[in-house]
């Protein structure tokens, strides 16, 4: 109990990263963990389980060759020397998405009948007003960046936008 209270305290100071399943976690901790991340996941409409998709991407790469990284994700956006020797590689990727487009249509109208004899009469008018909304193209760009040492071994990432 005292771990799922910790863990709340940690994703309350410093948000989703804490719920980041770490190879030196206990198994308490990493139950606890995975406890924390279901309410989080449904607060967040499930966009924190994305973040943590894509940061267990990331990290799978510490360790790997930057020659291998080049093969997986093609030629980097830009390379940046580091003060020791190494460098960062940096991806940049431009995403868009559309949402679609939709129309609403109001319609008001009036009607009065009366009766005759035995025949009824009704008159009367509408008028419909239709409002039209394009579709919405939104597009940002990601950011994926890779410190190598001068071993060509990769050693850092960070990242930006899912």
């Amino acid at each position: 109990m005292k771990r799922i209270a910790l863990t709340s305290l940690l994703v309350g100071l410093c948000g989703c990263a804490s719920l980041h399943f770490r190879a030196d976690d206990s198994t308490g901790t990493k139950v606890a963990k995975g406890i924390a991340r279901v309410p989080v996941a449904i607060l967040t409409l499930g966009l924190s389980e994305g973040w943590h998709a894509r940061e267990r991407t990331m990290e799978s790469w510490v360790g790997g060759s930057e020659s291998n990284l080049i093969m997986a994700w093609g030629p980097p956006a830009g390379e940046y020397p580091d003060a020791n020797g190494g460098k960062v590689v940096v991806f940049t990727e431009q995403r868009m998405s559309v949402s679609p487009g939709y129309a609403n249509t109001t319609t008001t109208g009036s009607a009065t009948g009366y009766a005759y004899g035995n025949t009824a009469y009704a008159y009367g008018q509408a008028q419909s007003t239709t409002t039209y909304i394009p579709p919405q193209v939104h597009q940002w760009q990601v950011f994926r960046a890779f410190r190598i040492n001068s071993f060509g071994t990769i050693v850092g990432y960070s990242w930006r936008g899912l």
